[in-house]
């Protein structure tokens, strides 16, 4: 029983392999005999040329004649931070509540009080001064009308005395009727009027003297008033902008010397970004080379510069501020970027509809979009044309393939590559997408006619063909960048 069933096993697995020899023979045979019995297609005269001559799919660049926007990145710095110090000395017995690092503040809140007492004497110790020198000068005032008026009576004295004495003296000459005695007595008056004379003036000089020195002296008092005036003022400190504290330095009942550092204050007006540019990109945002030898590097250009903020995780919230180049910052390329330092200012740090979190604050990394005004040279390229090694490849017309081996509606092209290619930004047009690419750098034209899918097998300086209305299809209106 056992040899019958092995028997049987052994004659099922012959059936099996000669039927999997046989049935794919049979297929074969019934293959070929059908094909014998097709007649052969006809082949035409163009289809035979475009077996010769492969077809490419092509798109001719457009000019792209709107602005564009170089990215960058930068972290806000502040735009100002002020080191209060004390002006004069004293204990500080006040603190605002206020004063703590992380609050803001507002221009002309009081933050500390110090000692005053020392000074509001002062104050009124050049109070009374002046009091005193105003009194004293108009004492001199007084001597000086004194001495003018007596002056003036000393005068009128001396011209009737020698007018006394001339005529004494002429009648003693002519008639000898008058003593000498009486003579020499009206010369003697004369003389003692004119040392009148001579006295008042001299006192009238010591007066205007004195006025002088008094007056001197009542402005420097008063100039003494104003200073302690000042450091009265000075002994309440007042936040000199809208800001936010960064340091408290000093508290309550301590001892505060002139230049004790008490606060520091960031200013908050305005915020201002740090950032590095590429040398490429200083070039277009200056505008080309003619423009570079023009301006020679002084300034920058006060271009438009969109400042945004994108928080992470699951949160879809963006906040935007709008900056203004302004300056570069420092002389010279930054030694180990090898780019250039500049500063974007942006008036308005503080976002509406944020509330606290839409403040720029130091350290904050944020994303630039610096607006560049259109140059020339910029084309449109169609995405798919660039290869990963910024390569692309073109057509070039030629007409060395006779017109009649081309079928109509389609021409004759050599097959290049072209190298250097440097897209700038990424574009949307009708559901396509294209890169902004500078001709200025590389050997494409507007006029230059792009393969779109590239042939594996054919190689540079090859014959190709291409369809004759091979020309951007989407109308090429950019979406203007908004200002």
């Amino acid at each position: 029983m056992g040899l019958q069933n092995v028997g049987l096993i052994q004659t099922m697995n012959l059936e099996k392999i000669g039927l999997g020899i046989l049935l794919p023979i049979i297929i074969w045979i019934l293959a070929i005999g059908a094909l014998a019995l097709i007649k052969p297609a006809v082949v035409t005269p163009e289809e035979e040329a475009m077996e010769s001559v492969p077809l490419v799919d092509s798109m001719q660049v457009r000019p792209y004649t709107d602005r564009f926007a170089i990215e960058a990145d930068g972290v806000v710095v502040p735009f100002r931070e002020i080191q209060l110090a004390s002006q004069v000395s004293g204990r500080i017995e006040y603190k605002s509540d206020n004063c703590r690092a992380g609050r803001k503040i507002k221009q002309g809140e009081e933050l500390f009080r110090i000692d005053s007492q020392d000074y509001e004497l002062a104050v009124e110790q050049f109070k009374r001064q002046l009091r005193q020198a105003e009194i004293d000068l108009e004492d001199a005032k007084l001597e000086i009308a004194k001495a003018t008026d007596l002056l003036k009576i000393a005068n009128q004295d001396f011209e009737l005395a020698a007018a006394e004495h001339a005529r004494l003296k002429k009648l003693r000459e002519t008639n000898n009727v008058i003593s000498i005695s009486d003579v020499e007595r009206a010369q003697r008056a004369e003389l003692t009027a004119q040392n009148t004379v001579v006295q008042y003036n001299a006192q009238l000089s010591s007066a205007r003297q004195r006025e002088y020195k008094l007056i001197n002296s009542k402005e420097l008092t008063e100039i003494s008033l104003q200073k302690a005036n000042l450091d009265l003022a000075r002994t309440s400190v007042k936040a000199p902008v809208d800001g936010v504290i960064i340091r408290e330095l000093v508290e309550q009942d301590s001892f505060a010397q002139p230049g004790t550092n008490l606060v520091t204050i960031e200013d908050t007006k305005q915020g201002e970004i740090r950032a590095n540019l590429k040398m490429d990109d200083l070039l277009w945002i200056l505008g080309g080379t003619e423009r570079l030898e023009e301006s020679a590097g002084v300034t920058l250009p006060p271009l438009k510069v969109d400042v945004s903020y994108k928080f992470s995780g699951s949160r879809n919230l963006t906040i935007h501020w709008d900056g203004v180049l302004n300056r570069f910052d420092g002389r010279g390329l930054d030694a180990t970027t090898r780019t250039v330092p500049v500063r974007i200012v942006v008036p308005e740090p503080d976002a509406e509809g944020f509330g606290d979190i839409g403040a720029l604050v130091r350290g904050m990394f944020v994303e630039l979009a610096i607006v560049v005004d259109k140059q020339e040279g910029m084309v449109l390229l169609p995405r798919q044309s660039l290869t990963s090694s910024n390569e692309v490849y073109i057509l070039k017309p030629t007409k060395t393939i006779a017109e009649q081996t081309i079928p109509e509606g389609r021409s004759a092209g050599i097959y290049a590559k072209v190298s250097n290619i440097v897209p700038l930004l990424s574009m949307e047009l009708n559901d396509e997408y294209f890169w902004v690419v500078d001709t200025n750098s590389n050997a494409l034209t507007t006029d230059s006619i792009v393969v779109t899918r590239r042939l594996f097998g054919v190689k540079e300086g090859s014959v190709v063909a291409f369809e004759s209305d091979s020309d951007l299809k989407a109308e090429v209106v950019a979406e203007s960048v908004s200002e």
